[in-house]
């Protein structure tokens, strides 16, 4: 007869051991708070007010396509310098990427020339690649290879769950305070929330310092 096959834990318990997994990384705590908040706060803040200020700030859909073609370019290349980049403080490096994401909404904040809205989302494009590989990287390296699948089911569902209610949120915020305010508090997020982060013990590494040759 067929041995019988291993009892699978349930879902509850293997939420409860990605959890436990991730607190034996302080790093990876710091980072996710902090991807969080970008996400939550400065892509949703962006994804409501740039169709909006590009219709009726500088009255043309140009805007928003060149924008978000700048970001997706910014982030290609932001992959390619991140794979010849070898720098000592990774995590460090990695941080001021995220929070580069706050040139974003605060190109939005004041009535600036299309190009500086354009060239912002290009930086905010790069620096997301600049942590997303280390992350990544960081996050395979680092976490024991049997809880890797829960842990980075925790990254996406903390970061990118929460993101719907930022940006149900966002809007409503927008009609009370005006979109300048709630641009300026988004980009504050973005830039204090990765900064915190970096102070963390371990996020200077994102780990264990890498070894390089000859050290």
């Amino acid at each position: 007869p067929d041995a019988p096959r291993p009892r699978r834990a349930s879902l509850r318990a293997e939420f409860v051991d990605g959890i436990r997994e991730a607190r034996r990384h302080p790093w990876f705590l710091a980072g996710l708070g902090a991807l969080t908040a970008v996400i939550a706060l400065g892509y949703s803040a962006t994804s409501v007010a740039l169709p909006l200020i590009s219709r009726d700030r500088y009255a043309t859909e140009w805007v928003l396509a060149a924008a978000t073609t700048a970001y997706t370019v910014g982030a290609l290349g932001g992959a390619l310098l991140t794979a010849r980049l070898r720098p000592r403080s990774q995590g460090w490096v990695a941080f001021a990427g995220l929070a580069a994401y706050g040139f974003a909404p605060l190109s939005l904040m004041l009535p600036v020339h299309p190009a500086v809205v354009i060239g912002a989302y290009a930086v905010a494009g790069i620096g997301i690649e600049l942590f997303n590989v280390p992350w990544f990287t960081a996050t395979q390296r680092e976490v024991a290879p049997d809880k890797l699948a829960r842990v980075s089911s925790l990254d996406f569902l903390v970061s990118y769950g929460l993101a719907p209610v930022g940006l149900a949120l966002i809007a409503p915020a927008i009609h009370a305070f005006g979109v300048t305010p709630v641009l300026g508090a988004c980009a504050a997020a973005c830039f204090l929330a990765p900064g915190a982060a970096a102070l963390v013990p371990t996020a200077r590494h994102f780990g264990r310092p890498p070894v390089r040759p000859g050290d």
